[in-house]
């Protein structure tokens, strides 16, 4: 099974060009700040969705969807929540995959991939696709074949920020000198 896990896209409306980018998967689970139930009917599209609301969703998803919710996927127990804690660094992120006792908990709000582990369980947030925060775009793709799961962060666009793009002109050129304009 391929799982794509998202966060944070910020949007009214997903654009068709990332509609097409996120497509191919047998099931969408979306780690709040949709901002729009439009978003989630856009998803849906794509296939299976599950979701949870965001601190920036409008209150019709908040109402809408659950702060959390935990589901079985392939016999792997996956939690899905925004905002496990005030900083990504913090044991609360831990905290919420055992409380909520699940292998993989799936988290937003940071708008960066983060990845950590705590023994057995693991805990991911994607980035976000449309409004990231010193990281190119992002998402991950969970796949879980033959009771086995692998989990990689899918840069889906360039980065955003100018500091981004001027560390990306370094690296690409091998040079210190800021760009020119």
């Amino acid at each position: 099974m391929k799982i794509l896990l998202i966060s944070d896209t910020h949007l009214d409306h997903i654009p068709e060009s990332l509609l097409e980018i996120l497509s191919g998967y047998d099931m969408i689970l979306h780690a709040g700040d949709l901002v729009s139930m439009d978003v989630y009917t856009d998803l849906e599209t794509l296939g299976e969705t599950h979701a949870v609301a965001g601190n920036s969703d409008h209150p019709d998803v908040r109402r809408t969807l659950p702060e959390r919710l935990r589901l079985d996927v392939e016999g792997m127990r996956v939690g899905l929540i925004h905002r496990p804690s005030h900083s990504p660094d913090s044991p609360g992120i831990a905290l919420m995959a055992r409380e909520m006792d699940v292998d993989l908990l799936v988290f937003g709000h940071f708008h960066r991939p983060i990845f950590e582990r705590d023994g057995r369980r693991v805990m991911v947030c994607p980035g976000s696709p449309t409004s990231p925060r010193l990281s190119p775009p992002s998402v991950a793709e969970l796949l879980i074949e033959e009771g086995r799961a692998s989990l990689r962060i899918v840069p889906v666009g360039r980065p955003m920020c100018s500091y981004l793009q001027f560390a990306e002109t370094l690296y690409l050129n091998g040079s210190r000198d800021p760009p020119e304009g």
